[in-house]
C-alpha cells in the first residue's frame, strides 16, 4: 500500500503487519511542511482507488518558533485556502481566540492591511487585519 499527503516528500510504502491488522512505514516530510495535523490518503494495491483515510501530525521544527496571535474582530475571522478574501473559507476562529501563526506573506489588502498569516489548524490563511500577533511573525519561504 502507499500513503500520500501534501506534507510527504514522496509517497510512503507501508508494510502490512498481522494480528491485529495494521500498516507501518516511514515518511520523509517536506522541509516546508506546515506543523500540525495533515490528512493522509492510503491506496490499496490493485484497487485503483483510495481505500482509507487517516491523519498524522508534523511536529514543529526545534528551531522554528510559532508565534501566538489573538483574534481581534468581534465577528471572528475566516481561515481561507489562499491569502485573499475571495478564496474559499475552510474554517474560522472566534473573537479573542489564541491561534498559532506559522509565517506571513502579502496578499489581498483587507482594511488597508496586505499581511496574511499562515495557520495550521485548519490549514490556511487569516488576514492580519483581524489578528494581533504576540511577536514578530517570520516571512513565509
Amino acid at each position: 500500500m502507499q500513503a500520500r499527503s501534501d506534507a510527504f516528500a514522496k509517497p510512503v510504502v507501508l508494510a502490512k503487519k498481522t494480528k491485529p491488522l495494521m500498516y507501518t512505514g516511514r515518511a520523509a516530510v517536506k522541509a516546508n511542511a506546515v506543523p500540525g495535523a495533515h490528512q493522509v490518503v492510503v491506496a490499496g494495491v490493485g484497487c485503483g482507488k483510495w481505500v482509507a483515510r487517516g491523519k498524522f501530525t508534523v511536529p514543529a521544527a526545534p528551531n522554528s518558533k510559532v508565534v501566538k496571535g489573538i483574534v481581534t474582530s468581534k465577528a471572528g475571522v475566516f481561515v481561507r485556502r489562499q491569502p485573499t478574501s475571495n478564496s474559499t473559507a475552510v474554517g474560522a476562529y472566534r473573537y479573542r481566540q489564541t491561534i498559532n501563526l506559522i509565517c506571513k506573506k502579502a496578499g489581498q489588502p483587507v482594511g488597508g492591511n496586505r499581511a496574511w498569516y499562515r495557520v495550521n489548524m485548519p490549514k490556511g490563511w487569516v488576514t492580519a487585519r483581524y489578528v494581533k500577533a504576540q511577536g514578530a511573525v517570520p516571512n513565509c519561504k
